[in-house]
């Protein structure tokens, strides 16, 4: 076993958040606060057939739905893209790599007051989250000559 997953106490997590304990909650959830970063869908359902493998992609989607309703989870929507999973759920955003598609979480001393925009554009605001696009260090040095 691992120390750093044996450290988190799941079924409690879940309970604190008013839900049944199942096996597929404690071991998404689980994988998502371990692992920590940005997740799909998929790669969570590809992570979990080895511990679950009866495991459909369908309670995958519901269950992280679940966690995320609930504030366990962050999801993160760009467009069209899937969705992602987050388990920093404190406000912060992203930058996002064009080429490879990396997000790395940023945080802001205060959060930019838009509400006067807002309110010219009879705009309700729901939640605000900022993504700035462009190269990832890792892909800015791929790219230079050896």
């Amino acid at each position: 076993m691992d120390p750093k997953t044996d450290e988190i106490n799941v079924p409690d997590i879940l309970k604190g958040a008013g839900l049944r304990v199942t096996p597929q909650r404690d071991a998404i959830l689980r994988h998502i606060l371990t692992n920590r970063g940005h997740m799909s869908a998929d790669e969570i359902y590809r992570a979990m057939q080895h511990i679950l493998p009866n495991l459909s992609v369908s309670t995958v989607y519901n269950t992280l739905k679940c966690l995320s309703d609930v504030g366990l989870i962050r999801e993160i929507k760009f467009g069209d893209a899937a969705s992602l999973f987050d388990a920093n759920t404190s406000p912060h955003h992203h930058m996002v790599c064009n080429k490879c598609g990396k997000l790395i979480d940023f945080y802001l001393p205060s959060t930019p007051n838009v509400t006067h925009i807002a309110e010219q554009e009879k705009f309700h605001i729901e939640e605000m989250h900022i993504a700035v696009r462009g190269i990832c260090n890792d892909c800015a040095k791929s790219r230079e000559p050896d």
